[in-house]
């Protein structure tokens, strides 16, 4: 079969089929769309421009029968235009069917149709692309994440979370035991006056206060014979001052050892672990020795050290010694004490003064009149202690 073409023609035949009856032939409404002419003033052939034949239809409807074994009524062949010989040879061609898709019964979520033309796309690029294609499909290969693999870690961190989080402790046993460790003498959270907060028997004993003799200082006269007695034990302006004050008219010999023992306390807190081992020559030897046994027992701690046990003083037990010895202090003398001179005492800076005192549930204030140049610590209650910070700096 021969077809003569149209000469000068842009748009060769074109046959269009369907595979099953249409439902009335008047139902489709076809369009033509004709090619414009170009301009004359183009210089182009002013030929007949070629007419395409388009039938468009919101819906169809499709009758078909099934026929087995049924020789095929349509049979689709290429036709190959010669130019220059003006004809077309047709060939016949295999055919191919195509399944319609009715897109709105469509089961697919279009973020899973998104995925296939991706998979798609991918496969042709690894097949057809260049070294740079490729390249950028296996980086976003790597950069996927497995969802599945995402979900067992999630699980995973979870039940560690919910391990971990059964051990922490809640903010109730943290203050406990911020409490618990607190370097400072046995204190009623409940006290409802400074009196009933520290109870004096938890820092020195009275049998260990009342060991101490102090007959030779109630027979002293004058101050200076007094401060001079009381330095060769240890210098303390806060010890004299209220020696001095307790000693007008009758002595009060309770009051006056139990300051005395405030004074070994401060004595024994600047002793070296050296002189905890001496035998002979140690500087132990000037506190009274039922003094000397209870402030061992009490500030240090036994270590190995060469191969055998001895009693330490380490920092940490010298910070408790030195509440200890402010305690006694705030119960002594009317629980507000003078910072500026027991820092002096004890060897300890304004701001370190504070940090102590504060600790023991004081508030600080700066003296009037004759005290300007000195600042006071003063018990009160409710007690309130510093809250420290659980974060590192």
């Amino acid at each position: 079969m021969k077809f003569k073409a149209i000469k000068r023609s842009e748009n060769p035949p074109f046959c269009a089929s369907f595979a099953d009856e249409l439902n009335g032939l008047n139902n489709a409404h076809f369009h033509s769309f004709v090619q414009a002419l170009p301009p004359a003033s183009s210089g182009l052939p002013q030929g007949n421009a070629g007419r395409i034949v388009v039938a468009g239809l919101d819906r169809v409807e499709v009758r078909a029968e099934t026929q087995e074994a049924a020789p095929p009524l349509v049979k689709y062949v290429v036709g190959v235009v010669d130019k220059s010989k003006g004809t077309i040879k047709f060939c016949q061609a295999p055919q191919i069917l195509f399944k319609t898709i009715v897109k709105s019964r469509s089961q697919f979520k279009p973020s899973q149709l998104g995925a296939k033309s991706t998979l798609a796309r991918n496969a042709l690029g690894e097949t057809f692309g260049t070294i740079k294609r490729k390249q950028a499909i296996k980086a976003t290969e790597r950069n996927k994440v497995k969802m599945d693999s995402l979900m067992d870690a999630e699980q995973v961190i979870k039940n560690a979370i919910d391990d971990t989080s059964a051990l922490v402790p809640t903010l109730e046993d943290l203050k406990e035991e911020q409490e618990a460790n607190r370097l400072i003498p046995p204190f009623n959270m409940a006290a409802t006056s400074p009196a009933d907060v520290y109870d004096l028997e938890s820092i020195m004993s009275h049998s260990d206060y009342t060991s101490i003799d102090v007959s030779k200082l109630t027979q002293i006269k004058f101050k200076e014979d007094l401060q001079q007695e009381l330095n060769s034990v240890f210098p303390s302006n806060w010890v004299l001052v209220q020696t001095v004050g307790c000693m007008g008219g009758k002595a009060d010999i309770t009051r006056l050892q139990q300051i005395m023992y405030i004074l070994y306390m401060m004595k024994f807190l600047s002793f070296r672990d050296s002189a905890l081992s001496k035998k002979k020559g140690s500087p132990m030897s000037d506190l009274p020795p039922q003094v000397a046994g209870s402030l061992i027992e009490m500030f240090t701690v036994e270590q190995l050290s060469r191969g055998r046990m001895q009693r330490v003083f380490p920092d940490r037990m010298k910070d408790k010694l030195k509440s200890y010895i402010l305690a006694a202090c705030l119960i002594l003398d009317g629980f507000r004490i003078d910072m500026t001179m027991l820092g002096r005492d004890l060897g300890l800076t304004g701001p370190k003064m504070s940090t102590y005192c504060r600790e023991l549930g004081c508030v600080t204030d700066a003296g009037k009149g004759a005290d300007k140049d000195s600042r006071f610590a003063v018990l009160k209650t409710p007690l309130k202690f510093p809250v420290k910070s659980l974060v590192r700096r």
